[in-house]
């Protein structure tokens, strides 16, 4: 079975890689499209795949792409940690593209509150 985390950042790659290119790679999504072709590139194995993805996404295979970026993630705890801590950043850019709500909170509380929308009186 795959790694969800893989998965979901081949997912993205192949749908949305070549946007986030686009607008200059300066997003999180971009940053991870370019971590993982530079350890492609050192590692031998080549970019094909992850250039597949964000030139001709309709045709590129996902699966086979995350199969690729999970071998590299497996040889490397640090790659793993790295592009968990994108994909965070990068999850939450494509939910603000389409309109989505972000709640994050990090930190020790006795309580927190985060909310959207509203409607009508809020009391504490």
């Amino acid at each position: 079975m795959q790694d969800q985390l893989v998965l979901a950042v081949a997912t993205a790659l192949a749908t949305k890689g070549s946007e986030a290119l686009i607008t200059g790679g300066g997003g999180a999504l971009g940053r991870l499209y370019r971590l993982l072709r530079d350890r492609f590139r050192s590692s031998g194995v080549g970019t094909s795949g992850l250039d597949a993805a964000t030139d001709d996404p309709d045709e590129v295979d996902r699966v086979e792409l995350a199969e690729k970026i999970g071998r590299l993630m497996a040889a490397d705890p640090d790659l793993r940690t790295r592009v968990e801590a994108l994909w965070r950043g990068a999850a939450a850019e494509l939910a603000m593209q389409s309109g989505g709500v972000i709640n994050q909170f990090s930190g020790v509380a006795d309580r927190v509150l985060q909310a959207r929308d509203i409607g009508g009186d809020a009391s504490l």
